[in-house]
This record gives structure tokens, sequence and C-alpha cells, in this order.
């Protein structure tokens, strides 16, 4: 049984893709995928691959199979705005499946300002490592990660300097972060699982943070994204993007989510356009 120290190596050299440092903890990733030993053998996977229940308030409730590769389709885009962003190119064939479609709308930014250019590598290398860290968990556990969807990274305009960079980084982080606070709950059955989206969410939560204090430094406004979204004021005391009331982050459904990177507000029955246009790869993609 491996010790909490050999654990967090564990973790690190699946997250950086190394074959030799990153041996998976088996058993800690069956327990993440809701799996008995005996059943992954056997790749009896009925219960993650499918619907795994019916909430009376909501209807079916997603398989944990599902709402990863929906995080996964989402963490694809943000790893490929992010790459285009810091180097002109998108992430390497080896790391989008087979089939993966093709992206568009992707341009370089030259900064100015090299504190914002910092910013944005180091997001683009979180964002490359959360794709990974996705892809690997869900096949050691024999799980089957979905391929790219195919990308138009110009459907909220296409970032031109470091104001313009901030700005929509700023609205993308924060539908990111309320993804993960809506889905956690269908991952509840499942210790790991929920331990690694809740670490996912903390570090799409410091990205949003980050880019919300660079945007009040600069001056850098963007208009909200939808009704929850809560650009930073700093004359307005709307530092944070959490309710006046609660104190709390809106945690959208996937709908919400949707509505915002399909560029279709307040619409359902939705499965394609904005950032996806041919809509996200999975079985949850319509709004």
């Amino acid at each position: 049984m491996l010790n909490q120290t050999e654990e967090v190596q564990n973790d690190a050299g699946l997250l950086a893709g190394n074959p030799l440092k990153g041996k998976v903890n088996r058993r800690r990733f069956l327990q993440a995928a809701g799996l008995t030993a005996g059943a992954a053998s056997t790749l009896g996977l009925a219960g993650c691959t499918g619907i795994i229940g019916v909430d009376p308030s909501t209807g079916p409730v997603p398989a944990i199979a599902d709402v990863l590769n929906f995080a996964l389709n989402l963490e694809y885009f943000e790893a490929n705005f992010y790459a285009y962003i810091t180097t002109g190119a998108g992430l390497p064939a080896s790391v989008t499946g087979p089939g993966a479609g093709t992206v568009t709308g992707g341009a370089k930014v030259t900064f100015t300002d090299p504190n914002v250019a910092a910013l944005a590598n180091q997001l683009a290398a979180d964002e490359a490592a959360h794709v990974m860290f996705l892809r690997n968990g869900m096949l050691a556990f024999g799980l089957t990660p979905v391929a790219a969807p195919a990308l138009n990274l110009a459907a909220m305009g296409t970032p031109s300097g470091d104001n313009s960079f901030l700005a929509l980084a700023r609205q993308l982080e924060t539908v990111g972060t309320s993804a993960y606070e809506g889905g956690i709950q269908y991952l509840s059955t499942n210790v790991l699982a929920v331990e690694y989206a809740a670490r996912i969410h903390d570090t799409e939560g410091q990205h949003e943070a980050a880019l919300r204090q660079f945007c009040i430094m600069k001056g850098v406004t963007s208009s909200p994204v939808d009704q929850y979204d809560r650009p930073p004021i700093l004359s307005g005391n709307q530092i944070f993007n959490t309710s006046p009331i609660t104190g709390l982050n809106t945690a959208r459904n996937a709908s919400e989510v949707l509505q915002v990177v399909y560029a279709a507000p307040g619409q359902t029955g939705v499965s394609s356009g904005g950032f996806f246009p041919a809509g996200l790869n999975g079985t949850i993609k319509t709004t």
C-alpha cells in the first residue's frame, strides 16, 4: 500500500504522462471509476458508461464516464485556446485522441507585459496537464476518453494583445470553474473522483481569481457571459464572482455551461455552435 508521499509522486508522474514515474495506483483509480478489480478485469463497465440513476427533480443522472468526458471536452477547449495564445499552435495530436476535430480561429498573442505573458504560459501548462490527467486517468480504469471536438477559438473574438486576452480569458475561466461545481454532484458516490474534481476546480478557481485581479489592476472590462457572471469592478466592490447574498460562486449545470460555449443564451435543445461548431463529443452535448 502506498504511503501519502508515494501517492503524491504517483499522481505527479501520471499528470506528467511519464510511464516510468507515473505508475497508476490501480486501487485508487478503480475507486474513482466506481469499479471493483473484478469488474475492471472483465470490463463490466455498465455502471460507468450509462445512466446510473434518476433524480426525481432533474431526470436521468449521467454516469461518471459521461461527466468526465464532458469535463474533458471543456479542457480540450481551454488547453487549445491557451496553447494558441502562447505558441501559435494547438495541442499535439498525441493527446487529442484518434479522429480529433479541426481547430480554427486560434492565434498567438504578442504580450507587452511580461507578467501577463507569464500568466498565459502557466494557464496553458495547467490546462494541457488537465487534458493529460483526465485522459490517462480514464484509460487507467478502463474508460474511453473522447477525442477532442472541432473547435472555433474565435467564436467570441480573437485576442490581439494583453487587455483583450485578459478580458476573454476571464470570461472563459468563470464558466470552467462553475462547470466543475455543477458536475461534482454526479461523482459523489466515489470519494477519489470527488477529490480530483475538487483539485481541478481549485486550480480553475485560482486561474479565474488571477485573471480577475489582473483585469482590476489594468482597468480591463469585460461583459458578463450570462446572468450569473459578475465581471470584476473595483469601484463597485465586485472583486470576486460571488453572490452578494450568499457569498457563494455560481454552480452552472451542463445546459447553462453549453449555452455559453455554444453562444446560445437561454436556449435549450441546442447541440452545437459557438466554440464547438460540431458540438461536444460524448453523451452530454445538448443545452
